[in-house]
């Protein structure tokens, strides 16, 4: 079966590279965020302030358009593509993943790295359980590959059964406090987007920065994944996702 995709992941992107100096291949696979592809949710769990924010549409390449709400460009057309492939052809799409991992695991060891995919760049979907084309899962079929991402899906983060090779981070809103003291509580992480820098402690834990690479199995826990805007419409967010100075005064 041809592939329809030439590269599936991305492993060259900035937050890729770092992984390289912890000896590891970091691929991570971007499609069309919630409902941008025009084929369902796939950010069943995003806030107001995430979906207009999205790293997915509003930085990187996605974001050099001359519209950045209606514009488009190959980067955006292949996020979108990607999406409608995952909802329509499912099997096929898994398949060909598959297959896109397996070629990513010839080249880690190549270069004598270990592998780290994630699946979820832009979306949240529970990868760790959709069966493929043989009928296992990615954790099941690649058990030497760490899978990491971050969730906004409080069930799919606490779930006891969850793959001990798919690590996951849960992601701040502006609407999800409560469930972040949870994961907390659960001694677990929480990754924050901080908008004047990171602070040394937020939610009555520490803060560490995840800017130095997106290998988020390798951080202890439970702490507070500190994070920066990316895009100039997160830079300048007013929502509440973006955590502001004010916001750490009021704690």
């Amino acid at each position: 079966m041809a592939k329809r995709f030439t590269k599936f992941f991305s492993i060259d992107s900035p937050k890729a590279i770092k992984a390289d100096k912890f000896g590891y291949l970091n691929a991570i696979n971007y499609m069309a965020p919630h409902t941008t592809g025009g084929a369902g949710d796939l950010c069943g769990n995003s806030s107001a302030g995430c979906r207009d924010l999205c790293l997915g549409m509003y930085s990187g390449q996605a974001a050099i358009v001359s519209d950045l709400e209606n514009g488009t460009n190959r980067t955006r057309e292949s996020r979108i593509a990607k999406a409608q492939y995952f909802m329509n052809e499912r099997h096929s799409f898994m398949r060909e993943m598959s297959e896109h991992i397996e070629s990513l695991a010839r080249k880690a060891q190549r270069e004598n790295k270990k592998l780290a995919v994630r699946p979820n760049g832009s979306t949240d979907i529970s990868f760790e359980y959709i069966k493929g084309h043989n009928g296992q899962t990615l954790p099941e079929q690649f058990p030497e590959i760490q899978f990491i991402d971050y969730t906004k899906n409080l069930k799919r983060m606490l779930n006891p059964n969850k793959p001990s090779n798919y690590h996951l981070t849960f992601s701040l809103s502006e609407t999800n406090m409560h469930d972040a003291m949870h994961v907390l509580a659960n001694r677990k992480n929480v990754a924050v987007v901080f908008g004047d820098g990171l602070p040394e402690a937020f939610m009555g834990h520490k803060v560490i920065s995840g800017l130095e690479h997106d290998l988020r199995h390798l951080d202890p826990a439970p702490v507070i994944v500190g994070l920066e805007p990316k895009g100039s419409k997160a830079k300048n967010d007013t929502s509440g996702f973006v955590v502001r100075e004010s916001r750490l005064l009021a704690q």
